[in-house]
């Protein structure tokens, strides 16, 4: 991308000054409200079921955030977020299987998994509060009115240490792997961190309010680059902890 690199760091203070004053105007509709359940959908699903590897000896539940009629935030060329999480969904579950994690998925397909919102919800709260599961992770794309502002955050539980250590992680490795200059995950209270048992995390995986950012998540290589950059997050984070436990 060419982006005028003065204007990027006023950006990222920009966008930081704002997550920490609570304005932050983001594409999670439905999400932030306390009386809104979600359910997971796929757990039945035979190969689901088998994917989440039930035995394994860290199990992490992935949230691919809206579907069906619910397309959450739209780019202005035209992209349509709940497409890209599925894919960026899909990409993460494959590379965490392939390192012996096991693996519960929300949904599966581009529909939705309740006939309502708060069916919907209920689904993903049900799912997101699997038992067994170490962790959980919701996928989604970001939108903001300010198009300079780029690239990917993470969110976690206020308050939640263990969120935080997972978040910095991710944000670590996610910054890494994007080539991004580095930045601190922040601390929220929105639905899909709070209702886990597990720690959690919201990735927003880039701006679609950015016509760069919005033209690389359209790339099979760069949704690639950002799921194994969670991947590698999530490794760090299970690392650490079973260093602490020695």
């Amino acid at each position: 991308m060419h982006i005028d690199r003065s204007l990027k760091k006023a950006g990222d203070v920009l966008l930081t000054l704002l997550v920490m004053a609570g304005t932050l105007s983001l594409a999670w509709l439905g999400l932030t409200g306390t009386d809104s359940i979600m359910t997971i959908a796929g757990v039945d699903d035979a190969e689901e079921t088998a994917s989440a590897s039930p035995a394994s000896a860290f199990t992490v539940v992935i949230d691919a955030g809206h579907g069906g009629f619910d397309g959450g935030a739209v780019g202005n060329g035209g992209t349509v977020e709940s497409e890209l999480n599925l894919l960026v969904a899909k990409e993460l579950k494959n590379l965490l299987l392939s390192r012996g994690i096991g693996v519960y998925m929300t949904r599966t397909d581009e529909g939705a998994i309740g006939e309502t919102k708060n069916e919907d919800m209920q689904e993903r709260k049900r799912i997101l509060c699997t038992d067994g599961a170490d962790i959980a992770v919701s996928i989604h794309m970001n939108k903001f009115r300010d198009s300079t502002v780029s690239g990917p955050m993470v969110f976690y539980m206020k308050g939640s240490t263990e969120g935080k250590q997972l978040a910095d992680c991710v944000m670590g490795a996610l910054c890494e792997r994007t080539c991004r200059t580095p930045r601190q995950s922040n601390p929220e209270d929105l639905f899909v961190l709070r209702v886990p048992k597990a720690p959690s995390v919201l990735v927003e995986c880039g701006f679609l309010s950015n016509p760069d950012d919005e033209a690389l998540l359209q790339t099979e290589e760069y949704r690639s680059t950002i799921a194994l950059g969670i991947c590698e997050g999530i490794l760090n984070y299970k690392a650490q902890k079973e260093l602490g436990d020695t």
